[in-house]
């Protein structure tokens, strides 16, 4: 094999020009540049705990900004960093839950008037517990009174009160305090069913308007089911709105055939119909954009006879009258579309 001394010089010239590119890299340093305390900016070969704190520039030896390095977090603010994000992740369950739950209310309910009515179901059986453990109570009372008046009559007559007649002196005493306790953790159970079913009504009434105003956006003529017997009004500012929802409630109270079940800032509710005679009212508080809509809903008894009194024009009576309670401002729209 012949070797060419013009390669071997062409190779080595290569590898030398190698050797130095990699040793200038290699050898390049670079500087921190970073504002100390007095506000002055310091120039350094190694990073200190003061330039981590406050932030640093990386220079090469040419005075070019390779890197900028925000300031160092302290111990408080990484706790918060980590709180902040519990917190977050806190959210997004809640969020998660909620969404299930607004699914289920969707599933197991058609209307509000559904879920009064198994509110009042539930509350009643709770209702016949507490009255039936009263009645137990005011038994025992009176059992308790005739043991006492035995006991005392032996003592007149100078003798001792017998063991039996005190121990069943002591356990009726039990008894009764028993049911006291009882009656107080069936009370407090109570409160808890009302607080949940008026909970999950809300909830319910405001994914219901927030679909029926949706609906109504797109069409508000072809939609019987949406139009009938309701009013959709509109408000543009707080005050006005907060007038409106002041008289929807003197109006709910007043008008319905029953009383006033749920006052929130975004539901008012009446009780639900009993007979196919009586009528409920709901309004509705749905914020949406810049204006605010309120929608009135008059609420017949589900039944043939119920439906009947709604088209005789009893819902369109009050629907009407309500409106004349209403006196829109230049600023305001008020949209009627009732359906008899």
């Amino acid at each position: 094999m012949t070797f060419y001394p013009t390669n071997l010089l062409r190779f080595s010239a290569i590898s030398l020009c190698t050797l130095f590119l990699f040793c200038s890299v290699a050898n390049a340093k670079n500087y921190y540049r970073y504002k100390n305390s007095k506000g002055q900016f310091e120039l350094v070969e190694q990073l200190s705990p003061e330039a981590i704190a406050a932030g640093y520039d990386v220079i090469n030896d040419k005075g070019q900004l390779i890197e900028r390095v925000a300031p160092g977090k302290t111990l408080g603010e990484i706790e918060d960093e980590k709180e902040e994000i519990k917190e977050a992740k806190r959210k997004e369950f809640a969020r998660q839950q909620q969404l299930r739950r607004d699914a289920e209310l969707l599933k197991l309910f058609r209307s509000e008037i559904e879920i009064l009515r198994a509110r009042d179901t539930a509350v009643s059986g709770i209702d016949q517990r507490i009255e039936l453990s009263k009645n137990q109570r005011s038994l025992l009372k009176s059992s308790i009174e005739d043991l006492q008046k035995r006991a005392a009559d032996f003592e007149r007559s100078g003798k001792p009160v017998p063991q039996y007649l005190k121990d069943n002196i002591s356990e009726t005493q039990k008894q009764i305090a028993d049911r006291e306790r009882r009656e107080k953790v069936t009370a407090t159970e109570r409160a808890k069913v009302v607080a949940d079913y008026d909970r999950d009504l809300i909830r319910f009434k405001e994914l219901q308007t927030r679909r029926m105003v949706m609906q109504h956006q797109d069409d508000k003529t072809d939609n019987a089911e949406l139009n009938q017997n309701r009013i959709f009004l509109t408000c543009f500012d707080e005050s006005r709105c907060n007038d409106i929802w002041q008289k929807a409630q003197e109006f709910a109270k007043n008008k319905a055939s029953g009383t006033l079940e749920i006052i929130s800032e975004s539901v008012l509710l009446t009780s639900a119909p009993k007979n196919d005679s009586e009528l409920s009212i709901s309004f509705a508080r749905l914020p949406s954009n810049k204006k605010t809509y309120i929608v009135l809903e008059v609420i017949c008894n589900d039944t043939e006879a119920g439906a009947e009194l709604c088209k005789q024009g009893e819902a369109n009576r009050l629907l009407t009258e309500f409106q004349g309670l209403i006196t829109p401002k230049s600023n305001e729209q008020t949209e009627s579309t009732p359906e008899s």
